[in-house]
């Protein structure tokens, strides 16, 4: 009784029940969504440093400076910028890797070592 009486609780159960349909059925229109906010991306520690390696078109320094940074990360965080690494230097063409003198066997090489470390191995 108190609800239709009070202008901002009417307003309040009609969004939740408009929210509720909507959520529930999608509101009958494929055209309609819902989109709740992502959290933005944390940055890897030693990212930064890898990204101007990689924009000065220095692999082999930055695969050094990579592999460097082993024990000053968390084992999943070294693993998580690692696998960064590598999937965004296999995004170059095999003439951009040439020109960097690097190759598509050194990328190989360094997923091999990520792998081995991931399981123990290294």
């Amino acid at each position: 009784m108190q609800e239709e009486n009070d202008v901002l609780l009417r307003q309040i159960k009609a969004f939740s029940q408009g929210l509720g349909y909507l959520l529930a059925k999608g509101g009958g229109n494929s055209g309609n969504e819902i989109v709740f906010p992502q959290k933005k991306t944390q940055r890897l520690p030693f990212q930064a440093q890898l990204e101007q390696a990689i924009a000065a078109g220095e692999l082999n320094e930055a695969t050094r400076f990579l592999f460097s940074r082993r024990y000053a990360l968390a084992e999943e965080q070294f693993i998580a910028l690692g696998t960064w690494y590598f999937e965004t230097v296999n995004g170059f063409s095999d003439q951009q890797l040439t020109q960097f003198n690097y190759s598509r066997r050194d990328i190989e090489h360094g997923l091999a070592q990520l792998a081995r470390i991931q399981r123990g191995d290294a």
